[in-house]
């Protein structure tokens, strides 16, 4: 009996101790449990919230920049449809083509202004209003509204705005200010144009000015419904002006936290970034308090829970005690199965949340056997390949890749579940539900055992298709670029400032006389003095590139490898960072020993031909100035003999041989004053009277002079050069010079021809006297011939009055020394046509009375 007390005492307490073991064991699966519920549950809605945000935001920013990127484009396609329609109507119904315009193009509205300006003459402009809608909005109604002026014409053709179809955008026309459009929110505006030649080249098709706001182009609609966009920016990339700019920060309080979105816009050749910073939602801010509330009264559950099974476990001793065997036994069964219930409970709320954690990852998680079949698929497998998850599983994980990578994937998956392989990475691709492949990254992270201690393997599938794209894009683009590098045949080369080449081309080491680029990088340590002999020289293109930071067919002399001085053509340009540091020079280098050789022995056979010409200019003017004081006597007496002054001749014979003797010399004379001219021209010694004179009476004495030939030859002489300007020049010359071209024109015109005289002022003030002739005209090597001295042309119209060749030779020689030139266009059989241009500072003023007649370029 004793014993059996004793073995009831053993039993107990070993009942006790497995109790107290038992309490301690429940109360750790308990607490296991309820930090790992608790944490997924945190992780996975705080991943949740944040995932939300980010599309929130992401979702309004792609409406705003797709409402943008819109309406730019609306205004573009209009300003191309109005280019388009202009140029394919009738110029001359002007009036059709802006009905026309405003009945069938949309989106006129979107503009402030719209003017067509075009050149309706020659250098004569004029606009006329396609659009206009300035209604009020503004603070203070300061819309910007468009000029045309001679200034805007004249940057629009410095800015090439005539050469090409592009569409230019500027918004730095005088005028254009930053200024408040509204007060509520506030709101900032700029006013700019869209600019676009009608047709290259054609200034009397004009050009396309639109102008609008960045108001015009924003969806408002989206920027009030969205109280979250507190700050609304765009800003010229190129000008760093600010062209928009709306601000609700009145209405931020400083603790509340706000994001950015970003992105760049490209139109009519120019880049704009867009801004737009968001405040978080205090609705999102709330629930991103939820995931910190679930993890506190998740530990506080399990603290409970703890303590209710401690409770619970005191209870159970208390009843061992005063059970017996049997008892103490059923209760441990009885809470042993109580204690699985609960666990799998726990067991199932923890997988469904792993499930979902795991379903809501991008990329694939994958579990298979041994052999490679899929017992598991997470759901992202739908979204990349288009196969439902519980039809792919069972099937192989090979069978969907690319055929060519199955044996290769195969052999290392069984390497891996073999251990002779640590987890890898590979590139490989897919099958989807359209037949086709998509690249993807397959993972092999690890294997485990499952319940029934049967090997699986886990691993991850990403899809990389368009990281893939983008990777033979730019592997693509850098061996092009390579390529084209490499092959150049100018140098191309980088330099920092202290004389380091960072790179060179092959082209660049062959013309320093290097075998390869990898010998010139590693023999030359300072180019300034080891390339570049000429230190002060070199200080001072290093002063000039820093100052215009890039420089265009700069000419130098360097030492090639073996010593020797060749002559080199470059182009550098500065690179820096953006803090606007040094970091090298980016250059090309042409190798012009040839060409500068040829140049300067070029220039020393010119210097022997000045000189020869000049002593022949010498020799003619001597010899001209002997001949004219016999032919002064020649002339004299005839003049004398011709007017009978010292009594009758007495045959009538004698009267006509006298009058050819004294035609003849005056044609003589006439001759050698030219040549006389031009020797005093060329050998630097003609000086001119100069005085203010009115080019209008002197062209219209040129025209009376041969009035009777125009007749006799029936030509229209149509004279459109009016309102012509004071010049400042020798006036007798001058007239030399019009009556030799004019009397060119008239000899060279058949019969029923057209002579056409016009004149305007070009955009550089200089004036410009053009003679048209409907002739026979001149090729480019009877163009140069008839400028040369004695160069004649053969004439078929005009045998009898044919000179030796000075007239358009001392005309051109005359415009010279005005500081002026001659320009000759002409076409064979159709005719030709002499532009006599003066310089701006030799025109005093022009007669601007009657406005329909100035004529601008």
């Amino acid at each position: 009996m004793n014993n059996f007390n004793g073995d009831i005492k053993v039993v107990g307490a070993a009942s006790r101790r497995r109790v107290w073991l038992s309490s301690g064991f429940a109360q750790g699966v308990v607490i296991l449990n309820g930090l790992i519920i608790t944490l997924t549950a945190f992780f996975a809605f705080s991943y949740f919230v944040k995932d939300m945000s980010a599309d929130q935001y992401n979702r309004i920013s792609d409406d705003v920049g797709q409402s943008f990127v819109e309406n730019v484009t609306n205004l573009e396609n209009t300003m191309r449809l109005i280019t388009s329609v202009i140029s394919l109507a009738n110029i001359e119904d002007k009036g059709d083509i802006l009905i026309e315009i405003r009945r069938s193009i949309p989106n006129l509205s979107s503009f402030d202004q719209i003017i067509w300006m075009f050149e309706e003459t020659p250098g004569r402009w004029r606009h006329k209003v396609i659009s206009e809608n300035l209604s009020s909005g503004f603070v203070n109604n300061e819309y910007y509204k468009f000029s045309s002026n001679q200034d805007v014409i004249t940057r629009f053709m410095k800015d090439g705005i005539f050469k090409n179809e592009e569409l230019y955008i500027i918004s730095d026309l005088e005028g254009m200010d930053y200024i408040q459009e509204r007060a509520a929110p506030q709101t900032m505006s700029r006013s700019f144009a869209f600019v676009k030649a009608v047709k290259p080249n054609s200034t009397r098709l004009g050009i396309i000015v639109g102008v609008s706001r960045a108001a015009n182009i924003i969806d408002q609609k989206i920027l009030s419904e969205n109280d979250g966009i507190v700050r609304f920016t765009i800003r010229d990339a190129v000008s760093d002006r600010r062209i928009y700019h709306m601000d609700r920060n009145s209405k931020q309080k400083s603790s509340e936290k706000t994001l950015n979105k970003d992105y760049s816009v490209f139109i009519g050749g120019s880049e704009w970034q867009v801004l737009i910073e968001f405040i978080k939602d205090k609705n999102i801010m709330l629930i991103g308090k939820v995931p910190y509330l679930i993890l506190f009264f998740g530990i506080i559950l399990t603290f409970v829970g703890t303590l209710f099974i401690r409770n619970n476990n005191r209870q159970s001793k208390k009843l061992s005690g005063m059970n017996s065997k049997l008892e103490q036994k059923n209760y441990e069964l009885q809470l042993e199965a109580g204690e699985r219930g609960r666990l799998n409970i726990a067991l199932t709320v923890a997988e469904r949340d792993n499930r979902a954690v795991i379903d809501a990852v991008s990329d694939v998680i994958f579990e298979t056997d041994i052999e490679g079949n899929v017992l598991f698929l997470s759901a992202s497998w739908h979204k990349i390949t288009g196969f439902e998850v519980e039809r792919s599983k069972g099937s192989n994980l090979f069978s969907v890749l690319y055929p060519d990578d199955r044996e290769r994937q195969k052999i290392d998956f069984e390497n891996f579940v073999k251990g002779q392989k640590q987890p890898y990475r590979s590139f490989t691709r897919v099958r989807i539900s359209d037949g086709t492949f998509r690249a993807v990254e397959l993972a092999i992270s690890m294997i485990r055992r499952d319940k029934n201690e049967k090997l699986r393997v886990v691993g991850t599938i990403t899809d990389v298709e368009e990281r893939r794209r983008a990777e033979r894009a730019l592997a693509e683009a850098e061996k092009k670029y390579r390529t084209i590098v490499e092959n150049a045949a100018g140098g191309l080369y980088q330099l920092t400032p202290e004389g380091i080449y960072l790179s060179a081309n092959p082209a660049m080491s062959r013309i320093l006389g290097y075998a390869s680029s990898a010998e010139m990088l590693r023999v030359i340590k300072n180019a300034n003095g080891s390339v570049y002999p000429d230190i002060e020289e070199r200080e001072k293109f290093m002063s000039i590139i820093a100052t215009q930071e890039q420089v265009f067919g700069y000419e130098t002399q360097v030492l090639v490898k073996d010593g020797t001085k060749i002559w080199v053509r470059e182009n550098v340009r500065l690179v820096k960072d953006d803090k606007n540091n040094i970091l090298y020079l980016e250059g090309s280098m042409e190798d012009i020993t040839k060409r500068k050789e040829a140049d300067i022995a070029l220039l020393e056979a010119k210097m022997h031909s000045d000189m020869a010409n000049r002593a022949k200019t010498e020799f003619i003017a001597n010899m001209s100035h002997e001949l004219r004081t016999p032919l002064n006597a020649i002339i004299g007496f005839s003049d004398i003999m011709k007017n009978e002054v010292m009594g009758p001749l007495g045959q009538d014979m004698y009267k006509e041989y006298v009058a050819d003797i004294h035609k003849s010399g005056e044609g003589l004379l006439k001759i050698i004053n030219e040549i006389l001219d031009i020797s005093k021209i060329e050998a630097g010694e003609c000086e001119l009277n100069e005085s203010e004179f009115s080019l209008d009476g002197v062209l219209q004495i040129c025209i009376d002079l041969y009035v009777g030939r125009t007749k006799t030859k029936d030509i229209i002489v149509t004279n459109e050069a009016k309102n012509m300007p004071i010049l400042i020049g020798e006036e007798l010359s001058i007239k030399q010079v019009i009556t030799n071209i004019y009397s060119n024109a008239v000899k060279y015109t058949p019969n029923g021809g057209r002579i056409t005289l016009f004149s305007n002022i070009d955009s550089e003030g200089a004036f410009r006297l053009s003679i048209t002739d409907t002739g026979i005209g001149m090729s480019s090597i009877e163009i140069e011939k008839a400028l040369s001295v004695f160069g004649q042309i053969d004439n078929a119209l005009d045998r009898s009055g044919a000179g030796i060749g000075l007239g358009l030779p001392l005309a051109q020689a005359i415009m010279g020394v005005h500081g002026g030139r001659l320009e000759i266009i002409s076409e064979k059989s159709i005719g030709t046509t002499v532009t006599i241009i003066f310089p701006h500072n030799r025109v005093l003023k022009a007669d601007n009375e009657n406005t329909d007649n100035k004529v601008i370029s």
